[in-house]
C-alpha cells in the first residue's frame, strides 16, 4: 500500500484518476499472482488433434464410475462416513489405457496412444458418479424409514435425476462468469492435474526413489486391504481404544467416566479416544487436507466434544439432558442423532407422521404423538451441531468477507475485464466448438417441468413453487457463493438455511421439507461440482461438447445405480411381519433397520438417520416449534449472533499483529461438525496425528517422497480399506437372517471398547452369537441376562 500511496501524492492526477489507476495495478498485479499458480501445473499450449471423446474413455469412464458408485452408496450405510475418493480412477485408469492402446484394433476403438485429455474425461465421468445424489436420502427416508410403500421406484429415480440435473443447467449458464476467466482458480483442480501431467510426461525426474507410483499403489492398496480385515472382524477393539474405560475398569457407578470415556453410539464423547481403523479417519482427509485446516478443525472438535457438550450435559443446559436415554445400556445417552420424549425416552419418527386425509400423498405431523410427548427432546451433542451450523453459515459470510473481500473485489473486477480479454486457456478454448446457452437453458427447463411433475404426483408432496423457489435461491446465490468457492477454496451451503425456510412456510410437512432441501441444496452443491469438473477441463483443454455429454450422461447413470443400489440394497435384508402400529404402518419392519439398531456391526444407517431426524425438526414438528421462544433450544439461534462477531476477532488481532499466527485461525472450520452425531467417537486424535506426520514431519524433512506418494498413498489407503469393508458387508452382513460375526474374544465384544460393565458385555455376546449363522436367540434360554 506504501507504493500506492506514494502514487496518489504526485499532483499530475486528479482523485478520479489516481483511484483508476491504483484500481488497474491492483488488478494486474492480482491476474500476475494468479497465472503464476496456473503455470505452475497448466501448460500454456494444446494439441487440438489429441481426441478426448474416445470409445476407452466412455468405456473406462463409465465402468469405474459405475463401480466406485454403487461402492459408496453401499457406504452411505455405514454409521462413520466412508468414501473411496475419484483420484483412485486417476491411477487406475492409466494401466487400463495402456493396455487397451495396445490391445484393441486401430480405429474407432484404438485411436492411437493414449493421452492426458481421455484420462481428464474418465477422471471427470468418475467423479460425476462418485458422490450418491443426496435426494437418496429423501428417497430412503420416505420409502423405507417412514414405509410410504406407494413411493414408487420410477419416481425415485426421476426425483434422483431432477435433483441431480436442476444444478447442472445453473452451472452451464454461470460457466462465463465461474469457468472461463482466469480469476476463478478452483484451487481443488490442481492437485488432479498435476498428477496426470506427471503420468503422462516422466515420473517427476525423481531418482531418489525409483518404484513408480504404481507400485507403491498396489503394495500400499494391498497391505490396508489384510489389514482392514483386523479392526474390520477380527480385533475390532483397535478401532476404538478408550483410555479412561482402561482406568475405571468398566465401574458402573462412575457415569462421568462413560460420559468422557465411550465411544459408541447413545455413549459419550470418546475424550482421549484413539483408533487404528484407517476407515473411520477416511472422512477428514487427513493426508490431502492442508494441516492448518485439519488444526482448526480438531481445535474445535476437542473444544466442543470434550469440554463444551459434557458441562452443557451435565448443567442440563437445554432441557433434562441428562434424563435423555437413562434406561439405556449406558444410563444416558449423548452421541445420538435421535429424538426423545419429553422423560427422555427415545422416539420413532415414523411416529410423528401420518398420511393426510386431503392428499394421501402428503406426511404430515401426528399433532396427537406430539402433544402427548412435547417438548421433543435431542441430545446434547445433536442440540449443539445445530448451534455450530447457525454459528458456521454466518461465520463463513464474515470470514470470507473479511480476508478475501478485496481479493474478491479486484478478482471480480478482473473477471469482468477478462469477459471481454481472454486469457491464454480461454484462447486456446476458442479453438473447439462452445456449447450453446440454449442446451443448459433446455435442460434447466426440462428438469425444472419435470421437477414440479416428480413432486406433485410422484410422492414427494413439495408443491410447484417450492421447485420454483428453490430454484430462485439457487440462482440468486450460485454467482457469489461460487466466486467465494472458486477463489477462497470454501464452501457455503444452503442446506441449514433452506430447512429453515421451508419450514417456517410449509409447517408440519416432513416429505416437502426433505424434498425442498435436497432441490436447493443439490442445485448449489451439484452445480457448483460441475463447474469444477468444467474448469478441470478448461484447463486440460478437453473439448467443451465433449465434457458437456460426459458429465450429463454420468450424473443421470450415477443417479440410476445409486438409487438402484440403495433400493437393493435395502430390500435385499427382507422383512418381517409386524402389527399394524404407528412404528409400523406398513404392517412390516424392514430388516435393515434391525441392522441400524445395532451400531456395534458398523452399518447403522447413522446418515439416514440424521437426515429423518431432521426432516422430523425442521418438517414435521417445523422450526417455529422446535426452535420458538418456548422450546428449549431456542438458545440454539444465537448461534447466529455468535457466527457474526467470532471472525472479527482473529481477523482483528491479525491486524494488529500481523506477523503472529493469527491468520491461520479459521473460525468456520473450528466451528464446523465433520464428526457427526451417531457415529463412533473414537476418530479424534489418530487422523490429527496421521496429519502432522505426513503433512510436517515427512512434508519437511522428507520432501521428495513426501511430493511422489503422499497423495498416491492416501488413494491406496482407501482403496484397500474399501474393498475389504465391501467384501465383509456382503459376506457378514448381507443376509440378516445368516449373519456371520467372528466368535465372541476380549477384542471382539458387544460393547467393543468395553467400556460396559463386564456382565453386560456378556449378555451383549451372548446375544449376538446366540442369533449367528442362522440360529435364534430366545430371551427365555438366558435367563441371567432377561430376568
Amino acid at each position: 500500500m506504501a507504493d500506492y500511496d506514494n502514487k496518489a501524492a504526485e499532483p499530475a492526477f486528479t482523485s478520479d484518476e489516481k483511484l483508476q489507476t491504483v484500481n488497474a495495478e491492483n488488478d494486474e498485479d492480482y491476474i500476475d499472482e494468479i497465472y503464476e499458480i496456473i503455470d505452475a501445473v497448466v501448460p500454456r499450449t494444446d494439441d487440438p488433434t489429441l481426441p478426448a471423446n474416445t470409445f476407452r474413455a466412455w468405456f473406462l469412464g463409465l465402468l469405474f464410475g459405475i463401480l466406485i458408485c454403487a461402492a459408496n452408496t453401499i457406504f452411505t450405510f455405514r454409521s462413520n462416513s466412508f468414501s473411496i475418493t475419484p483420484f483412485v480412477t486417476v491411477l487406475l485408469a492409466y494401466p487400463c489405457g495402456l493396455i487397451m492402446a495396445k490391445v484393441l484394433p486401430s480405429g474407432f476403438l484404438n485411436p492411437g496412444k493414449f493421452n492426458y485429455k481421455e484420462h481428464a474425461l474418465i477422471y471427470v465421468m468418475t467423479s460425476c458418479m462418485a458422490s450418491p445424489p443426496y435426494a437418496l436420502y429423501n428417497i430412503v427416508g420416505q420409502k423405507y424409514q417412514l414405509y410410504q410403500t406407494d413411493l414408487s421406484l420410477m419416481a425415485s429415480f426421476g426425483f434422483a435425476i431432477v435433483t441431480q440435473c436442476f444444478g447442472y443447467g445453473f452451472a452451464g449458464l454461470t460457466r462465463r462468469y465461474l469457468v472461463r476467466p482466469a480469476a476463478m482458480i478452483w484451487p481443488s483442480n490442481l492437485a488432479t492435474i498435476a498428477m496426470l501431467n506427471s503420468l503422462h510426461g516422466t515420473d517427476d525426474g525423481i531418482t531418489r526413489y525409483p518404484m513408480t507410483r504404481y507400485k507403491f499403489f498396489w503394495l500400499v492398496s494391498s497391505a490396508m486391504f489384510f489389514y482392514q480385515l483386523l479392526p474390520s472382524y477380527v480385533m475390532p477393539m483397535i478401532g476404538a481404544l478408550s483410555v479412561i474405560c482402561w482406568f475405571t475398569n468398566n465401574k458402573t457407578d462412575n457415569k462421568m467416566a462413560l460420559v468422557l470415556g465411550s465411544t459408541s453410539y447413545g455413549g459419550g464423547v470418546g475424550l482421549l479416544s484413539f483408533t487404528f481403523d484407517w476407515s473411520l479417519c477416511n472422512v477428514y482427509a487427513p493426508i490431502t487436507t492442508p494441516l492448518w485446516a485439519m488444526m482448526n478443525q480438531f481445535l474445535g472438535l476437542w473444544l466442543f466434544l470434550w469440554i463444551v457438550v459434557p458441562i452443557l450435559w451435565y448443567t442440563e443446559a437445554f432441557y433434562h439432558d441428562q434424563t435423555i436415554g437413562a434406561a439405556g445400556d449406558y444410563g444416558f445417552m449423548i452421541n445420538s442423532p435421535s429424538t426423545f420424549s419429553k422423560k427422555g425416552k427415545r422416539l420413532s419418527n415414523t411416529k410423528f407422521v401420518i398420511r393426510s386425509p386431503d392428499d394421501r400423498n402428503s406426511l404430515i405431523l401426528n399433532q396427537t404423538f406430539y402433544d402427548e410427548n412435547k417438548p421433543i427432546l435431542i441430545t446434547t451433542y445433536f442440540a449443539l451441531e445445530y448451534a455450530n451450523s447457525f454459528i458456521v453459515f454466518v461465520a463463513a459470510l464474515v470470514h470470507v468477507g473479511l480476508w478475501y473481500g478485496k481479493d474478491i473485489w479486484h478478482r471480480f473486477r478482473a473477471t469482468l475485464k477478462d469477459l471481454d480479454r481472454d486469457d491464454i486457456h480461454a484462447t486456446l478454448m476458442d479453438v473447439y466448438p462452445e456449447v450453446p446457452d440454449w442446451w443448459f437453458v433446455v435442460l434447466l427447463a426440462l428438469s425444472t417441468i419435470l421437477g414440479i411433475v416428480v413432486c406433485q404426483w410422484g410422492g414427494f408432496d413439495l408443491p410447484w413453487w417450492g421447485t420454483i423457489l428453490a430454484m430462485l435461491l439457487a440462482l440468486v446465490s450460485i454467482i457469489p457463493i461460487g466466486t467465494i468457492q472458486a477463489i477462497s477454496g470454501q464452501q457455503i451451503g444452503l442446506n441449514v438455511m433452506s430447512e429453515f425456510l421451508i419450514g417456517l412456510l410449509l409447517p408440519g410437512r416432513i416429505s416437502a421439507v426433505m424434498a425442498f432441501k435436497t432441490f436447493s441444496y443439490m442445485a448449489m452443491y451439484q452445480g457448483l461440482f460441475l463447474v469444477a469438473d468444467m474448469k478441470l477441463g478448461h484447463y486440460l483443454k478437453v473439448p467443451p461438447r465433449a465434457m458437456f455429454m460426459a458429465q450429463l450422461v454420468s450424473t443421470i447413470l450415477g443417479a440410476l445405480v445409486s438409487t438402484g443400489s440403495a433400493a437393493a440394497i435395502y430390500e435385499s435384508f427382507g422383512k418381517a411381519e409386524k402389527p399394524v402400529s404407528p412404528q409400523f404402518p406398513a404392517g412390516f419392519q424392514w430388516l435393515m433397520q434391525v441392522q441400524a439398531d445395532d451400531p456395534a456391526s458398523g452399518w447403522s444407517s447413522n446418515g439416514y438417520n440424521t437426515f429423518l431426524s431432521a426432516g422430523a425438526i425442521w418438517g414435521a414438528i417445523a422450526p417455529a416449534r422446535f426452535f420458538g421462544p418456548e422450546s428449549p433450544y431456542f438458545k440454539t439461534l444465537l448461534g447466529f449472533a455468535v457466527g457474526a462477531v467470532l471472525p472479527v476477532i482473529p481477523w482483528y488481532l491479525h491486524k494488529i499483529q500481523p506477523n503472529s499466527f493469527w491468520h491461520l485461525v479459521n473460525i468456520p472450520l473450528i466451528f464446523i461438525f465433520p464428526a457427526a452425531a451417531g457415529g463412533r467417537r473414537s476418530d479424534l486424535i489418530t487422523p490429527l496425528i496421521i496429519a502432522v506426520i505426513v503433512n510436517y514431519f515427512v512434508k519437511k524433512y522428507r520432501n521428495t517422497w513426501w511430493k511422489k506418494y503422499a497423495y498416491v498413498m492416501s488413494a491406496a489407503f482407501d482403496s484397500g480399506t474399501g474393498v475389504m469393508l465391501l467384501i465383509l458387508f456382503f459376506m457378514v452382513q448381507f443376509n440378516a437372517k445368516f449373519q456371520m460375526p467372528f466368535p465372541a474374544w476380549f477384542m471382539n465384544s458387544g460393547d467393543i471398547e468395553r467400556c460396559l460393565p463386564d456382565a453386560t458385555l456378556a449378555c451383549m455376546d451372548h446375544s449376538v452369537m446366540g442369533a449367528a449363522y442362522g440360529n435364534e436367540y430366545l430371551a427365555e434360554q438366558d435367563p441371567a441376562c432377561n430376568a
